[in-house]
């Protein structure tokens, strides 16, 4: 095939790019300003109640969290125990963390705990010629 043939698939996709990207736009739009009127009613609501509303919103509008987040919410979840790499992988699967996707999970949970240590997140220890992190307690 010569060029012109890819030329025109580019310029097809671009332009349909183009209407998606409109799309989205409008979607962020219509989110925003969804959100800034349960955020302006949750404000009339009791406290409690309130506190609760706004924190469902805020988990809605910014997703589910990531690994590394979902590796230091383990953590943080239960502080005063110390974890293996593979408690922390189980502990995820318990709470509903789709691993599937990735090749080897158990090397990727390593890396996260190994980055959060070297920030000071977590305490590391060895028991039983095992490695064990701990949420620290700063």
């Amino acid at each position: 095939m010569d060029a012109r043939h890819y030329r025109k698939t580019v310029a097809l996709y671009t332009h349909a790019l183009r209407k998606l990207l409109d799309k989205r736009d409008e979607l962020n739009r219509k989110i925003e300003h969804t959100t800034e009127l349960i955020a302006a009613n949750a404000n009339f609501l009791p406290e409690g109640e309130r506190s609760a509303q706004v924190q469902k919103l805020a988990e809605m509008v910014a997703g589910p969290p990531g690994f590394t987040d979902s590796v230091r919410n383990v953590l943080r979840n239960i502080p005063s125990q110390a974890l293996t790499a593979k408690m922390v992988r189980d502990l995820l699967r318990e709470a509903g963390f789709d691993l599937s996707s990735y090749n080897n999970p158990l090397a990727s949970i390593h890396t996260i705990l190994k980055r959060l240590a070297e920030r000071g997140e977590v305490d590391v220890s060895e028991r039983n010629e095992e490695v064990h992190y701990k949420w620290s307690q700063q």
